[in-house]
């Protein structure tokens, strides 16, 4: 199950902060398509630099990962600290037209974990979804 409740069609913008201390903005916009100024799609840019393209794919995964289904619930009254949330990967707000959500992801001793605001759960994730989100703005780039 997801426990933050997001779907990536729900996902407005993303504020994300690595453990580097470098915060990479992300917005979507609507914009008319090359073929048809009548019809619109949905592009994801940086709020810094609206004008950079990004790689799709990797915009895609990071977007899947924000919405992605937990592998498991560890026990509510685990020890943060003892799942790395001392120093987390990385803190991401999701904002959706229901408000704003922070997940913060972290390395404990033996695997990946998340914690949802407002929830004292610590979930269980797969490296792969911490790898989509420890992506720099250069690294979003589509010509990196």
């Amino acid at each position: 199950f997801s426990p933050a409740g997001i779907t990536v069609s729900d996902i407005e913008a993303v504020r994300y902060t690595l453990q580097s201390g470098e915060t990479i903005k992300l917005q979507s916009v609507s914009q008319p398509t090359e073929a048809d100024s009548t019809t619109y799609q949905t592009v994801w840019q940086l709020t810094d630099e609206p004008d950079a393209a990004l790689d799709t794919d990797k915009t895609d995964a990071l977007l899947a990962a924000l919405a992605s289904y937990v592998t498991g619930q560890d026990d509510t009254a685990a020890d943060p600290s003892a799942c790395g949330f001392d120093a987390p990967l990385v803190t991401a707000e999701v904002t959706t037209a229901d408000g704003t959500v922070t997940l913060t992801y972290a390395i404990g001793t033996d695997g990946y974990y998340m914690m949802v605001s407002g929830d004292s759960s610590v979930y269980t994730v797969d490296g792969q979804t911490v790898q989509a989100l420890c992506l720099t703005a250069r690294q979003l780039k589509a010509d990196t």
